[in-house]
């Protein structure tokens, strides 16, 4: 049988995306990040797990620079395939790495835009899928959802040149109050930039600053 025929590839834009099993396919969350992002030739975006790569490469196609990473060696492999079948589309410089949030970067590395979906669902451990693992790193945000986002928030200042944006999605699902309060704790700016409400839930797509 033609391995090709079983592939599972769809079109954003110009570009043509391959999906794997082991990898968070885009959703609801990932396009409403995208509607929202504000993004120039020559910014240089860090995107923290990147998934298929989508949202990097999107940003690539209009000129930034892009650095994206993700945990997962599949989607590693996979944005990779991406990158290549997408070559010609990209204005901007592209590069992956695996790791977790900021463990890819260099103390120095500053940035305009950095980006990130982070598993924000509320969590126990009756609702965890199994099986390899991955698509469970991808959703599960701890018994508040913010286990991850925490992380994310309490770092993020020290990567962001002083006019840069920090995008991530929040769900209505998670603690707003405590997220609230974990922002407030690091003095930077916070803006709802746009918002969506799909089945029970509300997404949010925040905006901070210094």
């Amino acid at each position: 049988m033609n391995k090709n025929k079983l592939e599972k590839t769809f079109k954003y834009k110009r570009l043509t995306i391959s999906i794997h099993k082991e990898v968070y396919d885009p959703a609801e969350d990932t396009f409403l990040l995208l509607d929202s992002l504000i993004i120039k030739p020559g910014d240089r975006v860090f995107e923290i797990g990147t998934g298929c790569g989508i949202i990097g490469l999107y940003c690539a196609t209009i000129g930034a620079d892009v650095l994206c990473c993700d945990i997962n060696p599949f989607a590693v492999e996979l944005v990779k395939k991406n990158y290549q079948q997408n070559l010609k589309l990209l204005k901007g410089n592209f590069e992956v790495r695996i790791g977790d949030i900021f463990s890819v970067l260099n103390k120095e590395d500053l940035f305009d835009i950095i980006v990130f979906n982070p598993p924000y669902l509320p969590t126990s451990f009756q609702d965890l899928v199994g099986g390899s693992g991955w698509f469970d790193k991808s959703v599960d945000g701890g018994t508040d959802g913010l286990n991850t986002t925490k992380r994310f928030i309490e770092s993020v200042s020290n990567y962001l040149k002083k006019d840069g944006c920090a995008y991530f999605i929040f769900s209505s699902l998670s603690d707003r109050k405590k997220l609230n309060k974990i922002i407030n704790q690091t003095y930077l700016n916070k803006t709802i930039i746009s918002s969506k409400k799909f089945n029970d839930e509300q997404l949010d797509v925040y905006c901070l600053k210094k």
